[in-house]
């Protein structure tokens, strides 16, 4: 029996190979697919390079891919001609929630002082790329406060934190999965949630918008397929995915970074893709992100 090829689009230090090893160990709890699975790393330009490979392999019921929006964004920043409707939309998986992050020693005690003072100076946050969350968010939070902020783009998602750590950067926003290890370190403190509620992870932190700054995001996770699945493989997938969500392993991985449950599985989720590339389509454009002449249809 071959083993399934699992591709992670992510470098190490982000949030998908957090989800792939939490996807492994609820395969192992709920026995759901018996096939070895490997873990093949293609996040060195992260979702592109597992689109790619997906695209390469028409047909295989033996490789899927984590997938989160830059499925999305890479192909409308770039105008690519391959976007995610040549491939198979398998499930949506979680929900998951961003923070605002600082240095330890940063300036501000908590999110009431980020706000204040944020709109004396101009400050630096960042990402790995223009037009990505991070970016959108640097942005609504700019708008949000009147402040000048400067988004300092950075070569990986790991490496947003590395920047913050050592002051190249003054605060940035990040997933519980990202900045965890960190935290847990002491050398970043977590200033605000952006939801409409606290979250678990870090229950005593406020909400931007406790503080008048209604700016909130949901970040979905999933996974993809290679093109020309059949129903019948499509279906395993479903399968093997809401097994999987339904494992004390999944619903750890789930508590310990203020993710929900988002399972969407097969045609459902190829609907809320297309809600969402539209969502990204306009607020990219509105940024003045987008090629003038794209190739995707």
């Amino acid at each position: 029996m071959a083993p399934v090829d699992f591709i992670v689009h992510g470098p190490p230090g982000s949030a998908p190979p957090v989800l792939a090893e939490a996807f492994l160990a609820g395969l192992a709890e709920s026995a759901a697919d018996s096939r070895d699975f490997r873990l093949l790393s293609r996040g060195d330009d992260p979702g592109v390079d597992a689109m790619e490979l997906l695209i390469r392999r028409p047909g295989d019921p033996d490789v899927l891919s984590t997938c989160t929006p830059v499925f999305l964004q890479a192909p409308l920043l770039r105008g690519m001609s391959l976007t995610h409707r040549q491939l198979t939309p398998l499930a949506r998986l979680v929900t998951d929630r961003f923070f605002l992050v600082a240095r330890a020693d940063a300036p501000w005690a908590g999110a009431a002082e980020f706000v204040r003072d944020l709109p004396r100076r101009t400050t630096r946050t960042g990402g790995y790329f223009k037009g990505g969350i991070n970016h959108l968010l640097g942005l609504a939070i700019a708008d949000g406060t009147g402040a000048d902020v400067e988004f300092i783009v950075t070569p990986s998602e790991p490496a947003v934190w590395t920047a913050l750590i050592e002051g190249r950067i003054d605060w940035g926003c990040g997933v519980a999965a990202e900045i965890l290890p960190h935290v847990e370190a002491g050398t970043l403190r977590v200033i605000a949630a952006l939801d409409e509620h606290r979250l678990s992870p870090f229950p005593d932190v406020p909400t931007l918008a406790e503080i008048g700054v209604p700016v909130t995001f949901k970040l979905w996770r999933g996974l993809m397929g290679p093109p020309g699945l059949s129903i019948p493989q499509q279906e395993h997938w479903h399968r093997v995915a809401r097994d999987v969500t339904r494992t004390e392993a999944w619903r750890a991985y789930l508590a310990r970074n203020g993710q929900s449950d988002g399972f969407l599985p097969g045609t459902a989720f190829a609907e809320f893709l297309q809600t969402e590339w539209d969502w990204y389509a306009k607020h990219l454009g509105l940024a003045g992100l987008l090629p003038k002449t794209p190739h995707f249809a």
